[in-house]
Protein backbone atom coordinates (compact mmCIF):
# COMPACT_ATOMS: atom_id res chain seq x y z
CA UNK A 1 0.00 0.00 0.00
CA UNK A 2 1.32 3.42 -0.90
CA UNK A 3 2.00 5.56 2.15
CA UNK A 4 0.14 8.85 1.88
CA UNK A 5 1.35 12.26 2.92
CA UNK A 6 -1.34 12.40 5.62
CA UNK A 7 -0.14 9.18 7.19
CA UNK A 8 3.49 10.26 7.02
CA UNK A 9 2.63 13.58 8.67
CA UNK A 10 0.64 11.87 11.44
CA UNK A 11 3.54 9.46 11.98
CA UNK A 12 6.01 12.35 12.32
CA UNK A 13 3.64 14.30 14.59
CA UNK A 14 2.82 11.40 16.93
CA UNK A 15 5.99 11.49 19.10
CA UNK A 16 5.57 15.18 19.93
CA UNK A 17 1.83 15.35 20.48
CA UNK A 18 2.10 15.49 24.29
CA UNK A 19 4.56 18.39 24.14
CA UNK A 20 2.31 20.31 21.75
CA UNK A 21 -0.69 19.74 24.00
CA UNK A 22 1.19 20.81 27.12
CA UNK A 23 2.37 24.03 25.46
CA UNK A 24 -1.06 24.86 24.01
CA UNK A 25 -2.79 24.11 27.32
CA UNK A 26 -0.34 26.32 29.21
CA UNK A 27 -0.84 29.17 26.74
CA UNK A 28 -4.61 29.01 26.38
CA UNK A 29 -5.70 27.75 29.79
CA UNK A 30 -8.52 25.49 28.59
CA UNK A 31 -8.60 22.13 26.89
CA UNK A 32 -11.01 23.33 24.18
CA UNK A 33 -8.88 26.32 23.24
CA UNK A 34 -5.74 24.19 23.31
CA UNK A 35 -7.31 21.70 20.91
CA UNK A 36 -8.47 24.46 18.56
CA UNK A 37 -5.00 26.00 18.61
CA UNK A 38 -3.31 22.68 17.87
CA UNK A 39 -5.73 21.83 15.05
CA UNK A 40 -5.20 25.18 13.32
CA UNK A 41 -1.42 24.96 13.69
CA UNK A 42 -1.26 21.38 12.46
CA UNK A 43 -3.49 22.07 9.45
CA UNK A 44 -1.28 24.97 8.40
CA UNK A 45 1.85 22.89 8.89
CA UNK A 46 0.34 20.04 6.88
CA UNK A 47 -0.45 22.33 3.95
CA UNK A 48 3.22 23.36 3.86
CA UNK A 49 4.29 19.73 4.31
CA UNK A 50 2.33 18.70 1.21
CA UNK A 51 3.93 21.51 -0.81
CA UNK A 52 7.37 20.23 0.16
CA UNK A 53 8.34 23.09 2.48
CA UNK A 54 9.34 20.86 5.41
CA UNK A 55 12.63 21.81 7.12
CA UNK A 56 14.99 19.21 8.57
CA UNK A 57 13.90 19.92 12.15
CA UNK A 58 10.28 18.74 11.95
CA UNK A 59 9.64 19.12 15.69
CA UNK A 60 10.87 22.72 15.89
CA UNK A 61 8.99 23.55 12.68
CA UNK A 62 5.65 22.28 14.05
CA UNK A 63 6.36 24.02 17.37
CA UNK A 64 6.89 27.29 15.46
CA UNK A 65 3.50 26.84 13.78
CA UNK A 66 1.94 26.30 17.19
CA UNK A 67 3.57 29.44 18.60
CA UNK A 68 2.32 31.44 15.60
CA UNK A 69 -1.18 30.14 16.22
CA UNK A 70 -0.99 30.96 19.93
CA UNK A 71 0.02 34.54 19.05
CA UNK A 72 -2.82 34.77 16.52
CA UNK A 73 -5.34 33.55 19.08
CA UNK A 74 -3.90 35.92 21.72
CA UNK A 75 -4.44 38.89 19.43
CA UNK A 76 -8.14 38.02 19.00
CA UNK A 77 -8.77 36.81 22.56
CA UNK A 78 -7.12 38.73 25.38
CA UNK A 79 -7.58 35.86 27.87
CA UNK A 80 -5.27 33.60 25.81
CA UNK A 81 -2.24 35.83 26.29
CA UNK A 82 -2.83 36.35 30.01
CA UNK A 83 -0.22 35.13 32.47
CA UNK A 84 -1.07 31.68 33.69
CA UNK A 85 0.55 29.33 36.15
CA UNK A 86 2.84 26.91 34.41
CA UNK A 87 1.12 23.68 33.47
CA UNK A 88 2.78 20.49 34.62
CA UNK A 89 5.15 18.98 32.08
CA UNK A 90 3.32 15.66 32.24
CA UNK A 91 0.13 16.76 30.46
CA UNK A 92 -0.52 14.00 27.96
CA UNK A 93 -2.77 14.68 25.02
CA UNK A 94 -6.06 12.80 25.61
CA UNK A 95 -6.82 10.06 23.10
CA UNK A 96 -9.99 11.74 21.85
CA UNK A 97 -8.13 15.00 21.18
CA UNK A 98 -5.44 13.10 19.26
CA UNK A 99 -8.12 11.26 17.27
CA UNK A 100 -9.72 14.57 16.26
CA UNK A 101 -6.33 16.09 15.35
CA UNK A 102 -5.53 13.03 13.20
CA UNK A 103 -8.97 13.24 11.60
CA UNK A 104 -8.41 16.95 10.86
CA UNK A 105 -5.16 16.08 9.07
CA UNK A 106 -6.94 13.39 7.06
CA UNK A 107 -9.73 15.77 6.10
CA UNK A 108 -7.17 18.38 5.09
CA UNK A 109 -5.39 15.74 2.98
CA UNK A 110 -8.61 14.88 1.16
CA UNK A 111 -9.29 18.59 0.57
CA UNK A 112 -5.83 19.03 -0.95
CA UNK A 113 -5.58 15.83 -2.99
CA UNK A 114 -9.21 14.97 -3.47
CA UNK A 115 -10.72 11.58 -2.73
CA UNK A 116 -9.43 10.01 -5.96
CA UNK A 117 -7.02 7.14 -6.36
CA UNK A 118 -4.55 9.37 -8.23
CA UNK A 119 -4.00 11.44 -5.10
CA UNK A 120 -3.23 8.24 -3.16
CA UNK A 121 -5.02 9.99 -0.33
CA UNK A 122 -7.82 8.29 1.54
CA UNK A 123 -9.12 8.46 5.02
CA UNK A 124 -7.52 6.03 7.42
CA UNK A 125 -9.56 3.24 8.88
CA UNK A 126 -12.28 4.46 11.17
CA UNK A 127 -11.26 5.35 14.66
CA UNK A 128 -13.37 3.80 17.43
CA UNK A 129 -13.17 7.05 19.40
CA UNK A 130 -14.96 8.90 16.60
CA UNK A 131 -17.79 6.39 16.21
CA UNK A 132 -21.06 7.74 17.64
CA UNK A 133 -22.24 5.92 20.71
CA UNK A 134 -25.35 3.78 20.33
CA UNK A 135 -28.22 4.22 22.69
CA UNK A 136 -28.64 1.40 25.16
CA UNK A 137 -31.55 -0.91 24.38
CA UNK A 138 -34.60 -0.74 26.62
CA UNK A 139 -34.65 -3.14 29.54
CA UNK A 140 -37.86 -4.81 28.38
CA UNK A 141 -37.23 -7.69 25.98
CA UNK A 142 -39.21 -6.75 22.89
CA UNK A 143 -37.91 -9.57 20.70
CA UNK A 144 -40.90 -11.81 21.36
CA UNK A 145 -44.58 -10.89 21.39
CA UNK A 146 -44.56 -9.04 18.07
CA UNK A 147 -42.31 -6.36 19.57
CA UNK A 148 -45.09 -5.12 21.82
CA UNK A 149 -44.83 -3.95 25.38
CA UNK A 150 -46.44 -6.15 28.06
CA UNK A 151 -49.44 -3.82 28.35
CA UNK A 152 -50.02 -3.86 24.59
CA UNK A 153 -49.78 -7.66 24.54
CA UNK A 154 -52.44 -7.83 27.28
CA UNK A 155 -54.78 -5.52 25.37
CA UNK A 156 -54.35 -7.54 22.15
CA UNK A 157 -54.97 -10.84 23.96
CA UNK A 158 -58.07 -9.47 25.77
CA UNK A 159 -59.44 -8.14 22.46
CA UNK A 160 -58.98 -11.51 20.77
CA UNK A 161 -60.74 -13.34 23.64
CA UNK A 162 -63.59 -10.82 23.54
CA UNK A 163 -64.03 -11.21 19.77
CA UNK A 164 -64.06 -15.02 20.05
CA UNK A 165 -66.66 -14.78 22.82
CA UNK A 166 -68.93 -12.48 20.79
CA UNK A 167 -68.67 -14.69 17.69
CA UNK A 168 -69.42 -17.84 19.71
CA UNK A 169 -72.44 -16.15 21.33
CA UNK A 170 -73.81 -14.99 17.98
CA UNK A 171 -73.36 -18.43 16.42
CA UNK A 172 -74.98 -20.26 19.32
CA UNK A 173 -77.94 -17.90 19.64
CA UNK A 174 -78.82 -17.69 15.96
CA UNK A 175 -78.84 -21.42 15.24
CA UNK A 176 -82.31 -22.65 14.30
CA UNK A 177 -83.50 -24.98 16.97
CA UNK A 178 -86.44 -27.27 16.30
CA UNK A 179 -89.77 -25.96 17.59
CA UNK A 180 -90.66 -26.99 21.09
CA UNK A 181 -92.36 -30.28 21.47
CA UNK A 182 -90.85 -31.68 18.38
CA UNK A 183 -87.92 -33.85 18.43
CA UNK A 184 -85.80 -34.00 15.47
CA UNK A 185 -86.73 -37.08 13.51
CA UNK A 186 -84.74 -38.78 10.99
CA UNK A 187 -86.36 -39.54 7.72
CA UNK A 188 -86.02 -43.12 6.73
CA UNK A 189 -84.28 -43.53 3.55
CA UNK A 190 -86.40 -44.81 0.78
CA UNK A 191 -85.32 -48.09 -0.53
CA UNK A 192 -86.31 -49.61 -3.75
CA UNK A 193 -87.91 -53.00 -3.81
CA UNK A 194 -85.71 -55.71 -4.99
CA UNK A 195 -86.58 -56.90 -8.48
Amino acid sequence: MIDSSGRRFIGLLDPQRDGLYTRALAATGSAGSAETCIQRAVRGAFREFVQGQTPREFSAWVQRHLEDQIRAMASTDLSVGATRPAAPATDAMPADVWARVAAAIQIEAVKIHGATEEGDEALLAYDPLLVPKKKSPPTDDLSDGLNLSPWSRFVVAATIVLIIGVVATVVLTTRHAPPEGQTPTTQPTTTRPMP
